[in-house]
């Protein structure tokens, strides 16, 4: 070995590396963060590296299949005195100026996001008004590939001419598959070499290093980027302690602990900005001269905004996905669009050799706790969009107050999102990835969690049906385990009606999950759990679809009971929407049924609800007799609401017989059981009702009294359907009663409500519906 511990054999091996590996001096210089000089210095055998310098030159040149061991330091090769010495002093570091700027390039494609990159702006330009000694922190967080990187360097491209000492930038690859997270003393040692410290005069007991850190920065002005942080411990040791040297932080979990931090959420694209974002990277934008520049030509926005869609406007899916069908590939945005539609093959799609959606979430994915995975895992089983914690911790089977403390921590990893108070969210792609890790589930696993998930559904949707409808005659629905740490608040109407609504979504994809699975009893339960909801809202396309699902579940189970009625309540919905021959249908259909059983009940509502068919086809004399037969059996059998409900029917049915005395006094009796049986939906229609049998007989005064009531307590039981009717008959009564200004107002409201209320409420405005047993 020649020279003086070998230091001339290690860089001529060094030399003929680079060579190998076509670098010229300057450009290993710059890869390693050595000083060219320096550098030269090693080659030659004038100079003898720190102990990281051969991990830093096999990173970039490869390992070396005939390593020479690193020289000693003490051999008798010269080092520099001109810097050297002054930076092995923390008190006299950098006493040579010295700028930089190692900034990625800030890419050709980059949109909207100006609101954020204004919010980052202001936040560092705050700095000069902080306490010296204090640290200005901004940290941008978000689910991976959310584009915080991307936002980043674009904003730190934008204000870097505002630091006269340049702007450092370093990965802390807290989440880069192929290589570990940076520890602090490591992230000090290249923000030492990025400021100019040559390596062989950074101290190596980190303590020394930190504080010879923090005396190179204490005098500068200067932007610091730290890229995805994998947590606070591994940022803390960076901060400089100079407001004047401000710092701009990425990463996937919000970094709690940096307590002063300005903490900016970044989410993935609005829908024009993604468009956008695909039509640059995939080269469809229009040219000048042929339209507008930089905006996607007419004919391709069909298919863009399905795709953007398909691809949760998350900004790495939606470059991958325009990367793969870009100007002069075979492949159309339509063919890509019908791929990604598949979503058991969506994350296979996002992948372009180079980047994956799936390798990207997986290393979020890895960085969790054994519990933190799991819930995560069984939230892929869940079928609808959110849910609240104590459904997450049925599906992991463990407390309610670990499901949410478990909950919290995957969305400070920004795995799942807070979607309002108490409740939790996937991103799509997300609800994809933790799809396909469910499936890998031992199959007794699964199953075991999807029946923990549906018994917590069945239980609830219970209690909050028993709120809304109370005197509802009601089928058993067998045992049902009651969830650790009881019911959620249901007890009372608007109670019920505000978990139905947070939970419909939910309660309406396990009918379809629970028919496809074949649990065809849960099924039909949830159906008939769900029609007290529906017959507030009107949601008569969830209705339908939902109750024809669970009337071919009930007949797979050749549950004559269950078929009964869910063809009673999915008659109800048809009458509702005026399709009265699939409505007669499915009424003989539950009455043959139930008199095979002998339900009495069942029969009687049966024949009730077929009255109505009559009703509407004008067979008014038919539909009395009907109702009154039913009135007769609900008498008897003391059912009191469903004998208010039929009493509704026969006064709108005397009504239209011109019997106005006889329909008065049977829907103010009707009116009079509600009221005492506290049901204040079934007492809005009953005010319904007689609003209109005194408008029809022309008692405006009693017509306007009974309908403003009906809207008042219409708005107060939830039902905008009611409200409408209601307010439109009230526009009528008040311009029959000369009030020309009442009149235009309820019209306007009733406008109003009906454009609310959408498609449901234009088929509202056929013949008012009064009844539901």
């Amino acid at each position: 070995m020649s020279g003086p511990d070998g230091a001339q054999e290690f860089g001529g091996r060094l030399r003929e590396r680079r060579l190998a590996a076509g670098l010229s001096l300057a450009q290993l210089a710059a890869c390693i963060h050595y000083s060219k000089g320096h550098l030269s210095r090693i080659e030659r055998g004038l100079a003898v590296p720190g102990p990281g310098f051969t991990d830093l030159c096999d990173a970039v040149l490869g390992p070396d299949s005939e390593a020479v061991p690193l020289p000693s330091r003490k051999s008798g090769a010269k080092r520099s005195a001109t810097t050297a010495d002054a930076f092995t002093d923390p008190a006299l570091a950098f006493a040579v100026p010295y700028r930089t700027h190692s900034l990625p390039p800030a890419g050709r494609f980059f949109v909207g996001r100006r609101d954020t990159l204004a919010l980052i702006e202001s936040v560092l330009e705050g700095a000069e008004t902080q306490p010296v000694s204090s640290d200005v922190v901004c940290v941008l967080s978000g689910m991976a590939g959310s584009g915080k990187t991307a936002i980043a360097v674009q904003a730190a491209h934008r204000i870097r001419n505002a630091y006269p000492d340049g702007c450092l930038y370093l990965s802390l690859h807290g989440h880069t598959r192929s290589m570990p997270p940076l520890t602090a003393d490591d992230a000090l040692d290249r923000l030492l070499r990025l400021l100019g410290m040559p390596g062989e005069c950074i101290p190596q007991h980190p303590e020394d290093r930190a504080a010879a850190y923090r005396a190179a920065m204490a005098d500068k002005r200067l932007l610091l980027v730290l890229d995805d942080a994998i947590g606070s411990s591994q940022v803390l040791p960076l901060l400089p302690g100079n407001p004047r040297c401000p710092v701009l932080v990425t990463s996937r979990t919000v970094l709690n602990a940096l307590d002063d931090a300005h903490r900016l959420q970044i989410d993935p694209l609005p829908h024009e900005e993604a468009v956008a974002l695909f039509a640059q990277v995939a080269g469809l934008v229009n040219t000048p001269g042929k339209g507008t520049a930089g905006v996607p030509a007419a004919l391709h926005r069909p298919p863009l905004d399905a795709a953007v869609t398909l691809c949760g406007h998350l900004p790495l899916a939606v470059r991958i996905a325009a990367t793969r069908c870009a100007t002069g590939s075979s492949r159309t945005v339509s063919d890509l669009v019908r791929r990604l539609a598949d979503e058991h093959a969506r994350l296979a799609e996002l992948t372009d050799n180079e980047r994956s959606v799936t390798a990207s979430f997986a290393v979020s994915f890895e960085a969790l706790d054994s519990a933190e995975r799991r819930m995560f895992v069984v939230l892929g089983l869940h079928p609808g969009s959110d849910l609240d914690a104590a459904a997450a911790a049925a599906l992991a089977d463990c407390g309610a107050r670990e499901g949410e403390s478990l909950l919290d921590r995957l969305a400070d990893a920004n795995l799942v999102l807070r979607a309002g108070l108490g409740r939790f969210d996937l991103h799509d792609l997300l609800r994809a990835f933790a799809r396909d890790l469910a499936r890998r589930l031992p199959d007794p696993e699964r199953t075991a969690a999807v029946h923990r998930m549906t018994d917590h559904y069945v239980m609830l949707a219970d209690a909050a049906s028993r709120a809304l409808a109370p005197h509802r005659h009601r089928l058993p629905l067998g045992p049902i385990p009651v969830p650790e740490g009881g019911l959620p608040p249901t007890s009372t109407y608007e109670q019920a009606l505000a978990w139905f609504t947070a939970e419909q979504r939910t309660l309406v994809e396990l009918v379809h999950a629970s028919f496809d699975e074949r649990t065809d009893v849960r099924c039909w339960q949830f159906a008939y759990l769900l029609r007290d909801f529906f017959f507030v809202t009107k949601q008569w396309d969830s209705w339908i679809a939902s109750h024809r699902e669970a009337l071919r579940a009930a007949q797979r189970l050749a549950d004559p009971r269950a078929e009964a009625v869910t063809a009673n309540n999915l008659g109800l919905a048809l009458i509702e929407t005026g399709d009265l021959t699939g409505a007669d249908e499915h009424y003989e259909q539950a009455r043959r049924l139930f008199s095979v059983l002998k339900d009495v009940h069942g029969i009687a509502n049966a024949l009730g609800n077929h009255a109505w068919i009559h009703f509407y086809r004008g067979e008014f004399p038919q539909a009395f007799d009907q109702f009154s037969t039913a009135f007769e059996h609900y008498q008897q059998a003391g059912a009191r609401r469903n004998a208010a409900i039929t009493l509704r029917g026969i006064g709108l049915t005397e009504v239209e017989m011109a019997r106005y005395d006889g329909a008065v006094a049977h829907l103010e009796a009707a009116l009079s059981a509600f009221t005492e049986l506290d049901l204040p939906l079934d007492s809005a229609m009953a005010l319904n009702c007689l609003g209109e049998a005194h408008l029809r007989r022309g008692d405006m005064r009693s017509a306007i009294t009974s309908l403003e009531q009906a809207a008042a307590l219409s708005r107060r039981c939830g039902s905008r359907f009611e409200e409408a009717r209601a307010t439109r008959n009230l526009a009528r009564a008040t311009e029959a009663a000369g009030d020309l200004a009442a009149a235009r107002r309820n019209r306007s409201r009733a406008l109003e409500l009906y454009a609310e209320l959408g498609p449901a409420g234009e088929a509202s405005l056929w013949p008012p519906l009064r009844y539901a047993h």
